[in-house]
């Protein structure tokens, strides 16, 4: 009789452990194999950006998209995936890859740049700002989301704004380069030359001294009239390149003229006219610089050339009508001056013809020889204009 009892035990108890797991044990064995799910697709998603990163984009977008299958809840996944489809310019792909990265993970700030740099692309500024500022708020940390959310604010033309933003962050990001450099160009596009001479020098003594930087710091300073440092600005960037171009050639020529270096600055333009005799631009700043040092003969050739070259050039005209006034030849001055000033409307030149005319009123009153420097007062309202026009008018010729 025992032995049934006993026997009878031990089917109970097979047969209660033939009855499958409990709950718990369900439960548990789900969360192991998530969490398999989980480690196999971090693996595959480290992979992937390996893959991303060597350039091999077709094999990196179906790892991710494996980890994916695996765990489809991590939203640096997505992130990993609309940057490879971004990168294949897969932009609609992309773009949804980057909201599903943020549904899945809203603390992520990149996934928030990506989609301002897609709105950007799609020139959709507005929304590629509102983008920018919210991977600001969330990473405040990251230059580049600041950099992109102040062009994004002088795309659509509010300067103002970038710039406090720029200067708001400024104690944060005071030994970021890209953040000065980026001031001095916003104050370039508002013609604040010497506002913008400022950032850029900063930029450039954080470390930001490639050769783009000193172009633009010498242009900047020619524009402000910061003459003495564009020359030595100049000289820098004569090292860097090992010559200068045309362009900072003619600066230097008109910087040394204007810091009363005018033979020097003279021969540098004189040369220049020589090996590129078809440059507009430089027939001018020789005609200024002739038309300061009084040497009007200069001045008046100068004119026919930029006359022959571009009919619609104001120099052409000024120059031969001021050469006329010191030949002595009035009716041709008063002509050509005067056909000037009804023909053209540009900024300033009433201004040139208004001190002309009184140089040639003056010389009707005093005797002078032509083509030399004169000290009677013809020669200093004549040579005073010469002086305020001496960096030309073809400013847009500058960089």
């Amino acid at each position: 009789m025992k032995k049934c009892l006993v026997l009878a035990g031990f089917i109970t108890i097979i047969c209660s452990s033939c009855s499958g797991p409990t709950k718990a044990g369900k439960e548990a064995r789900v969360n192991a194999h998530r969490r398999m799910d989980i480690v196999n697709a971090d693996l595959a998603a480290q992979q992937a950006k390996q893959q991303f990163e060597v350039g091999q984009l077709d094999a990196a977008e179906k790892t991710i998209d494996a980890a994916i299958a695996r765990f489809n809840e991590n939203g640096s996944y997505y992130l990993l995936r609309g940057r490879i489809l971004l990168e294949q310019h897969q932009l609609d792909a992309s773009y949804a890859a980057f909201q599903q990265a943020v549904t899945y993970s809203p603390e992520l700030s990149e996934p928030h740049y990506f989609l301002g740099v897609l709105h950007q692309r799609w020139a959709e500024d507005k929304e590629a700002l509102k983008e920018y500022i919210l991977a600001m708020e969330l990473d405040s940390s990251h230059p580049q989301y600041l950099l992109a959310a102040a062009e994004s604010y002088v795309a659509l033309g509010k300067q103002n704004e970038a710039i406090k933003l720029l200067q708001n962050a400024s104690q944060e990001y005071q030994h970021q380069p890209t953040v000065a450099s980026l001031m001095g160009h916003i104050h370039l596009s508002q013609g604040n030359h010497e506002e913008a001479t400022r950032w850029l020098e900063d930029s450039r003594m954080l470390g930001n001294d490639h050769i783009g930087i000193s172009t633009t710091i010498a242009s900047a300073q020619f524009h402000a009239k910061k003459y003495g440092d564009c020359l030595i600005t100049l000289a820098r960037l004569e090292d860097q390149t090992g010559e200068l171009s045309t362009v900072f050639q003619r600066i230097r020529g008109k910087c040394l003229a204007s810091t009363g270096r005018v033979i020097q600055g003279r021969d540098i333009c004189l040369r220049i006219t020589r090996e590129t005799p078809d440059d507009v631009g430089a027939w001018k700043d020789l005609g200024y610089i002739a038309w300061d040092m009084g040497d009007y003969e200069r001045l008046g050739r100068c004119g026919t050339k930029i006359t022959h070259l571009d009919a619609n050039a104001i120099e052409g005209q000024l120059f031969q009508g001021i050469a006329a006034v010191h030949s002595g030849n009035m009716e041709v001055m008063q002509d050509i001056l005067s056909k000037l000033k009804s023909d053209n409307d540009t900024i300033g030149i009433h201004v040139l013809l208004e001190n002309a005319l009184k140089s040639a009123k003056l010389r009707t009153e005093t005797v002078n020889t032509p083509n030399m420097p004169s000290n009677s007062a013809e020669g200093s309202v004549d040579q005073q204009t010469a002086k305020l026009a001496i960096v030309g008018t073809d400013s847009n010729e500058t960089p």
